[in-house]
């Protein structure tokens, strides 16, 4: 990033701090927050929609089965020590989704339409760091995109779903671990480690065709496998999706995955949990990364995923607690794969300080493996603490901080510390 835009980022950076340090007062001391935000401000953030009810027109359109959103997220990040060097950068994306209930609007009970789009936008921090394990969720070049454009279809009362159209493969599977954002990209949206040995993976903001089958046998148990186009020569920070076309050069991603929730029926005692395990195969071409002459056809990998409530305040039920969570993937053949190791694990709390139920406080750590063909290369861990205030139902501020150990996997870069703040609006 330029010098010249350096120091808007610095002050936005602040300005964003101070707003999360401000809301970190909580809403308990009802006396001063009336001064910090004002009634008008007040009412406008605790609005279900922040940008109402367009003059009454989403009410029309949620009564036809067309329901919109407009969300934008930003993350403000400085590398402060370590890494090539320092820097600051901006990332954010705009995103716009319609999903239209086709039962409601034309008699086709069951199926729904999604088309969404996305701009993205700013610079990347991890070019400055020289890490593999994007320090931000939000950098996904600066490209308007064409996102999802699908057709779904629930059959026998919501035990099978059936997906067809451009989607990503990230909206399915590999997701990430719990129903929390962390900052850095290794878990959001999708599993990273699995685009560094399969780059035409897709995860949201790119799109690709492709269709899905899941299936619930039973209320805890579901099944999904899924079909996607594999393109490996094509730039997922310059595609625009509107790439429709289909070239005989490429090849198919598939991939399986079986899902267990541990009480998660309606009104069940114990603590909630979910677990998950998968395995992938492409079937592109791979050069092995000692001899780049050669090819070789196909790559797999295999994956776990789970998540568990350990902890609990209140009733059962309540969402207010400590849970823990893991996530391991491993590509056996190393000779092409990149990194045939990643393992993560951490821990988040909701509602760790009193008075703020809906805040989130968070641990990860996130260690990927580089293949012993990649001489000079060893791991890199990335260490991340981060804490979501939830400012209003639809207004997320999220001071950040990272510690990359091994940038690249290379020990001759210093191991960097990133500090950042990540916002998020829905309207």
């Amino acid at each position: 990033m330029s010098h010249v835009a350096r120091g808007p980022v610095v002050r936005l950076m602040g300005a964003a701090l101070l707003l999360s340090s401000l809301c970190a007062l909580g809403p308990a001391r009802a006396v001063a927050d009336e001064p910090l935000l004002g009634p008008l401000m007040k009412r406008w953030i605790a609005e279900p929609p922040m940008a109402g009810n367009w003059f009454g027109a989403r009410d029309v359109l949620n009564e036809w089965g067309i329901k919109p959103s407009i969300s934008y997220a930003t993350d403000l990040m400085a590398s402060v020590a370590g890494g090539q060097r320092r820097g600051q950068a901006y990332a954010g994306q705009l995103a716009v989704d319609v999903t239209t209930d086709l039962g409601k609007l034309a008699g086709l009970k069951g199926l729904t339409f999604d088309v969404s789009g996305d701009w993205a936008s700013g610079t990347d921090l991890s070019r400055d760091i020289g890490n593999t394990f994007t320090v931000a969720q939000y950098f996904e070049g600066t490209q308007a995109r064409l996102t999802n454009m699908y057709l779904k279809q629930s059959l026998f009362d919501g035990r099978v779903d059936v997906k067809g159209g451009r989607f990503s493969t990230g909206d399915d599977f590999l997701t990430s671990p719990i129903d929390f954002g962390f900052v850095n990209e290794a878990l959001n949206p999708i599993l990273l480690a699995v685009q560094q040995n399969v780059p035409s993976v897709t995860a949201y903001p790119n799109a690709t065709w492709g269709g899905s089958v899941t299936t619930r046998p039973a209320a805890a148990l579901s099944l999904s496998a899924g079909a996607f186009y594999s393109d490996p020569g094509l730039n997922l920070l310059t595609a625009n999706g509107t790439e429709f076309g289909i070239s005989s050069s490429a090849g198919y991603f598939v991939i399986g995955e079986a899902g267990y929730l541990v009480n998660a029926e309606k009104g069940a005692l114990g603590m909630p949990g979910r677990y998950r395990g998968g395995a992938y195969y492409d079937s592109n071409q791979y050069a092995p990364l000692r001899n780049a002459g050669r090819q070789q056809t196909g790559n797999q990998g295999v994956y776990v995923m789970g998540e568990q409530m350990v902890f609990r305040e209140g009733a059962p039920g309540s969402a207010t607690g400590l849970s823990l969570f893991g996530a391991l993937i491993y590509a056996p053949q190393a000779s092409i794969n990149p990194m045939p190791w990643f393992a993560s694990a951490g821990a988040s709390y909701r509602g760790l300080v009193p008075g703020r139920d809906r805040d989130t406080a968070a641990f990860a750590l996130y260690y990927g493996g580089f293949s012993r063909d990649l001489a000079g290369h060893t791991y890199e861990l990335v260490l991340e603490w981060t804490y979501a205030i939830a400012v209003g139902r639809r207004l997320t501020v999220q001071p950040d901080i990272q510690y990359v150990i091994n940038p690249g996997g290379v020990s001759s870069i210093g191991n960097a510390v990133v500090l950042g703040v990540q916002l998020a609006i829905e309207f």
